[in-house]
């Protein structure tokens, strides 16, 4: 007789920006037991766009884990549908809105390049997103290029607008039934931990993994406690 073989969960990804799959591969190669599905949000303008498409990409009781812009997309997701996600890692991502110095930032950019041809991201930038430790590691660094270059200007300066506008999620959070694990780094240059756990404190059951020596890539510079994190979160029932 032939053998029956048995469908693998889903698991969903979504990653934050100008990043592709890319940032998987460590993460994904040894995760045999999922059929992992990459989200593309390019294409959307907004939140509310990202929204959509997840409530038509995901499928019902659904497993996801989201990185930083990814990730507030997914929080923003899980607000206005309750039940839909049932388990969710967040990694590198607070439900904070952005800074009025950042906002400023993100304006001073878009201006930049819609003016300036853009030649990629620079080294000095990429290692902002990385922990000191890491600054001499080329092949992250080069993985950070290659996801800019594969994207490219347009959907830059597209990601850019499309992702400043974020309310404070916080407390909407209180009222979601999906089950919550977070993932953050005590020194990660974009987003504050304090911020990081306030978020987590204030989402009923949701618990958190801190790292150190980390920065901001948490999926590039620690793929494997990241999948171990996965392995735990979605196969304990």
């Amino acid at each position: 007789m032939k053998a029956i073989e048995m469908t693998k969960q889903k698991l969903y990804f979504l990653s934050g920006t100008m990043c592709t799959p890319l940032l998987w591969n460590a993460v994904v190669a040894e995760l045999t037991q999922f059929d992992c599905i990459f989200i593309d949000t390019t294409p959307a303008t907004s939140f509310d766009e990202i929204a959509v498409l997840l409530d038509d990409i995901l499928e019902e009781n659904a497993f996801v884990v989201a990185f930083s812009m990814g990730a507030y997309a997914a929080m923003h997701f899980a607000v206005s549908h309750p039940k839909r996600i049932q388990k969710m890692i967040v990694i590198a991502a607070s439900a904070n809105g952005l800074s009025a110095k950042e906002l400023q930032l993100r304006k001073n950019t878009i201006d930049f390049l819609e003016k300036h041809k853009y030649k990629g991201i620079s080294t000095a930038r990429a290692l902002q997103f990385l922990h000191p430790k890491n600054h001499q590691n080329n092949e992250l660094i080069q993985v950070i290029k290659d996801m800019d270059a594969d994207l490219g200007k347009e959907v830059l300066i597209r990601q850019l607008k499309a992702t400043s506008l974020r309310i404070d999620l916080t407390q909407k959070l209180q009222q979601v039934q999906t089950r919550i694990h977070v993932i953050a780094a005590t020194e990660d240059a974009l987003v504050k931990i304090d911020d990081v756990k306030y978020t987590q404190q204030n989402i009923p059951k949701a618990t958190i993994t801190v790292l150190k020596n980390c920065g901001h890539m948490i999926p590039l510079e620690m793929p494997n406690l990241v999948r171990e994190s996965m392995l735990r979160f979605f196969l304990k029932y």
